[in-house]
């Protein structure tokens, strides 16, 4: 890939000397964000819950395996007695058959008689069951669930890359933004040296007598606004880094320092319209994210398809217990289950008719976020278009305003005008040199955009493709 001026520009940036912690250049912005931004680390975390959906939708296709169990501690042990000898029970004998020995209403002692219980149920119980079920007719959701988990891992994974490329636009915008500032910054000291040697002239013209008091009056409040000014743009440097910062991740008050960046880009020949407009809609991610949006909608339309299937499974059981007489100890069984919901109200059907829906949705959807590339493209363009020309109107204007500047200071200086004749000139060239100042950035920026419009995810090492 050939490389254009711009991006020899931006390499050579890169490479600036002097690069230390607190001189930071805009790779190395860029990949702490990366690694410190909340939206990155929301989007690598939005991948990983994908990836867990995908192995709990997985596990479907697996059997199930169930366990019961109980203990118990009833009040008493539930038994029928019997009479060992008699074989019977006598409910009408006057004593208690509990008590070995008794006496007859005659006085004479009653043998001891031997007593078996016949116990029905233990004071302590307990039981324990497994039973393991594999689905066999509710595969078919299964596998359309599987499908749609990994759709989701797909579109997590392209809204990971989507941020990625934004948390990099944004770090270019900010890295050039604080340049810019710091240029403004030096404009208005600039202007600040100018002005005082302005003030200094005048004070020897008014001991000389050349000019009159007013008109050193007039040098000093100019210097007075041109101090303001400056004190504005230092206030804008410190904001510009905070936000710099911001965007990096970590606090507003981080000391953060970029590298200086000097000269000017060349503009790189634009793409034709079409092929700009091709490369968009073929690499823009949005695009990708629908397109996965729309399988997502035509799996979902399959698995409400597959809920009108009988749910069928192959089952087996394996039961231990102590609870009563007639409960075996052991116990197993293999098998099968069938259940199958023939009305529930129409609920699956209309389920499917949303699913369908949904799916028409989502392809409108693309339609018209293909419309909305295509013109953020052109606006892109337009920036970069308008940036360009208007860096050459500024480059112009810088160029007058110096020669402006340069004869109002020889008029003065032969007595042919004022002061204020001469302030006005250095104001119009202080604000020439901030103009031009900003039409540098706003290009770069504008190149940038224009690359993340084009679908580059990462606009900030290549201006074009």
């Amino acid at each position: 890939m050939t490389r254009t001026p711009l991006a020899l520009f931006l390499a050579a940036a890169l490479a600036a000397p002097g690069a230390s912690a607190a001189n930071l250049t805009l790779e190395q912005c860029i990949a702490i964000a990366l690694n410190e931004s909340p939206d990155a680390a929301s989007a690598s975390y939005e991948v990983e819950a994908a990836s867990f959906r995908k192995k709990e939708a997985f596990g479907g296709y697996g059997p199930r395996l169930h366990i019961d169990a109980g203990f118990q501690r009833w009040d008493s042990t539930y038994a029928l007695p019997l009479f060992g000898s008699l074989k019977q029970y006598c409910t009408s004998c006057p004593w208690n058959p509990s008590v070995p020995q008794q006496t007859a209403p005659d006085g004479s002692v009653i043998p001891e008689i031997e007593t078996e219980a016949l116990v029905l149920r233990p004071q302590w119980t307990w039981s324990a069951a497994a039973t393991v079920a594999q689905p066999i007719g509710a595969l078919w959701t299964v596998r359309e669930a599987n499908l749609l988990a990994q759709l989701g891992i797909d579109v997590a994974e392209i809204r990971r890359r989507t941020a990625r490329r934004d948390i990099s636009y944004q770090v270019v915008e900010a890295y050039y933004r604080v340049l810019e500032a710091k240029r403004l910054a030096e404009v208005a000291q600039k202007s600040v040296e100018q002005v005082t040697a302005q003030v200094s002239q005048a004070r020897i013209f008014y001991e000389s007598g050349t000019v009159a008091r007013n008109d050193v009056l007039r040098a000093e409040l100019g210097l007075a606004a041109a101090e303001q000014r400056l004190i504005q743009a230092k206030g804008g440097v410190t904001l510009a880094r905070g936000r710099l910062a911001t965007v990096m991740g970590r606090e507003p008050t981080a000391d953060i320092d970029v590298v200086d960046l000097r000269g000017e880009p060349t503009v790189p020949a634009p793409l034709p319209a079409g092929q700009a407009e091709q490369l968009a809609v073929e690499r823009r991610l949005e695009l990708r994210e629908i397109a996965a949006h729309i399988e997502q909608a035509e799996t979902g339309a399959n698995l409400a398809k597959s809920k009108m299937l009988p749910q069928v499974n192959a089952v087996a059981n394996y039961t231990r217990q102590t609870s009563s007489l007639f409960g075996l100890p052991k116990t197993w069984f293999v098998g099968a289950t069938a259940s199958w919901d023939i009305w529930e109200g129409g609920s699956t059907y209309y389920g499917i008719d949303e699913a369908k829906a949904q799916l028409a949705q989502a392809r409108e959807t693309r339609r018209k976020t293909e419309d909305l590339i295509r013109l953020d493209l052109q606006g892109a363009q337009v920036g970069v278009t308008t940036a360009a020309e208007a860096l050459q109107v500024a480059r112009h204007a810088v160029e007058q305003a110096e020669e402006n500047f340069r004869i109002e200071q020889k008029r003065y200086q032969s007595a042919s005008n004022t002061s204020f004749d001469v302030l006005d000139a250095e104001t119009q060239l202080t604000t020439a040199r901030g103009q031009h100042q900003a039409a540098i950035y706003d290009l770069v920026i504008a190149h940038s955009n224009l690359a993340r419009a084009m679908g580059e995810e990462h606009p900030t090492l290549k201006a074009t493709p």
